[in-house]
């Protein structure tokens, strides 16, 4: 059995296979968060920066699509 992550998005609570980014589990919530240069089927580049989100307990505003 494949472990899962409990997380709030916004406000909606949500469980996600372990080592899915914030992108893709933002999603199971119908929430976009905006990206240039991510695509789920090729490496993350980061580059962009356009995907920076607030995480509760984390300093700065990390990348959506690289943190896990």
């Amino acid at each position: 059995m494949s472990e899962t992550v409990k997380l709030t998005i916004n406000g909606r609570e949500t469980e996600v296979p372990k080592g899915t980014n914030l992108i893709e589990a933002a999603r199971t919530v119908k929430t976009k968060i905006p990206h240039f240069c991510y695509h789920r089927d090729l490496s993350v580049a980061g580059n962009c920066r356009m995907c920076m989100v607030e995480v509760e307990g984390m300093r700065g505003l990390p990348i959506a699509c690289n943190t896990i």
